[in-house]
């Protein structure tokens, strides 16, 4: 009997011990939502324990003595804090995360047997991969700057320490036409979609294959692109795969009608020197090229002449024939 009642008031004292320490919390609390000056004296009523035995008051105040093994309110509240901090950093985004620029196009038209690029631009790319990924089949193109399929026509490029990647798809086909996604190997990995278009175009230059100039004349050439995509097209010359411009020689005239798709190229006062291949080319065209012989006036009158005896061989075949012909009905006759 007298052991369970030691253990009742050993029971009692630590209970009063925690409610002591939730008191001394409630103190610091106060104390720090109010200054020292401004400190709300609480006095205990002088009949508050009188209802309590002897016994019990004699173990609260040992209890009172032992020293607090339990958590004091001012750790618990740090501790909290600290937690409240740690949760806050878990809602933050992770800068430097993979994103996509949408900078460039992605819609692109590429004419038959012409060159397409699609430009993908990740910032904050780190250590992960760009893949270009065929849609329609899910057929892995490139990894980087390496190609991942039988058909060499697709290829990676890159430059050191640039954000853009590109697809480069040689001499086009129309069945290259459709979606292309640019794959970054996040975890979940992230893509950006684009669409390649393939028409048929194809430069025109009006004159024949081969044109025999007199030296000292002029150059005149006409080139259209009735059917290249969009609403303008920009169309640049070509005298042996050089750009023709007024740099190149004095005498130079190009004028352009982007609206209505057109060009002429004027050359005056044409040398043996500008004899050579002239290409027309223009935006997602195929181009078209003549080649220009620029001969002497000797040369020139000799060709007019050898021209005009070809001209007149066919006739004076005919009249034969149709002599021959009258011949044969009047001896019949």
């Amino acid at each position: 009997m007298l052991l369970e009642y030691a253990m009742m008031l050993l029971v009692f004292g630590l209970t009063t011990n925690v409610k002591r320490s939730q008191i001394e919390a409630l103190e610091f609390e106060s104390t720090t939502r109010h200054p020292p000056h401004h400190r709300r004296t609480t006095t205990a009523h002088p009949m508050a324990h009188q209802h309590l035995s002897q016994p019990i008051l004699e173990a609260i105040a040992l209890a009172a003595k032992l020293p607090s093994s339990s958590t004091s309110a001012s750790s618990l509240t740090k501790l909290e804090r600290t937690n409240a901090i740690m949760d806050s950093f878990e809602d933050i985004p992770v800068s430097g995360e993979p994103i996509f620029e949408n900078t460039t196009d992605r819609e692109v038209i590429a004419a038959v047997g012409t060159t397409a690029r699609l430009h993908c631009r990740v910032r904050n790319l780190g250590d992960r991969a760009v893949s270009w990924i065929r849609k329609r089949d899910l057929h892995i193109l490139t990894i980087g700057i390496m190609t991942y399929t039988n058909d060499q026509r697709f290829l990676a490029r890159h430059i050191d320490n640039s954000d853009e990647w590109v697809l480069k798809v040689v001499s086009v086909q129309p069945r290259d036409a459709g979606i292309y996604e640019c794959q970054v190997s996040t975890e979940p990995k992230i893509s950006q979609a684009y669409k390649l278009m393939v028409v048929t175009s194809k430069a025109q230059i009006l004159s024949n294959r081969e044109l025999f100039i007199q030296s000292g004349s002029d150059i005149n050439l006409t080139c259209i692109a009735p059917q290249a995509p969009g609403p303008y097209a920009h169309m640049m010359w070509y005298k042996d795969s050089e750009l023709i411009n007024d740099s190149t020689r004095g005498g130079i005239r190009v004028i352009s009608e982007q609206q209505m798709k057109t060009s002429n190229l004027v050359i005056s006062r044409v040398l043996h020197r500008d004899s050579g291949n002239y290409t027309c080319a223009a935006d997602n065209s195929n181009s078209d090229s003549v080649f220009v012989h620029i001969i002497k006036s000797e040369q020139h009158a000799a060709m007019q002449h050898e021209l005009a005896t070809r001209m007149q061989t066919p006739r004076l075949l005919l009249v034969l024939l149709t002599f021959f012909y009258l011949f044969t009905e009047y001896s019949i006759k």
